[in-house]
């Protein structure tokens, strides 16, 4: 699998998919508190977040790669790692399967 450099079109495309996860939520919210409340209104408002968080996550896992900071070592991660490992903006906090270091990796986009 080849990798590429983070662009700001990327950067872009997360921006908004973000942005359209937080505005389905809202109207989710918004739609349903008159309807559901108090119980129902936020079992459906967990449920559509987490069922979003979900999408988001798995698109991610599935576009991206990482660079090891210690041997460049280029790798992809499962869902599971993506959701659970902390992250900054182009970068997260992994264990790189070549040489074993903990570090912060850099974020690469997979190439179609």
């Amino acid at each position: 699998m080849a990798y590429r450099e983070v662009t700001g079109a990327d950067r872009l495309k997360v921006v908004a998919y973000l942005v359209l996860m937080i505005f389905f939520n809202v109207i989710t919210a918004v739609v349903l508190m008159p309807r559901a409340w108090p119980w129902g209104f936020i079992i459906w408002l967990i449920v559509c977040f987490c069922g979003s968080l979900f999408l988001l996550v798995r698109w991610h896992a599935k576009v991206t790669a990482y660079r090891c900071a210690a041997c460049a070592e280029e790798y992809e991660i499962s869902f599971f790692t993506d959701f659970i490992s902390p992250h900054i903006p182009n970068m997260k906090y992994l264990k790189c399967p070549d040489c074993g270091e903990k570090g912060w990796a850099e974020v690469l986009m997979k190439v179609d």
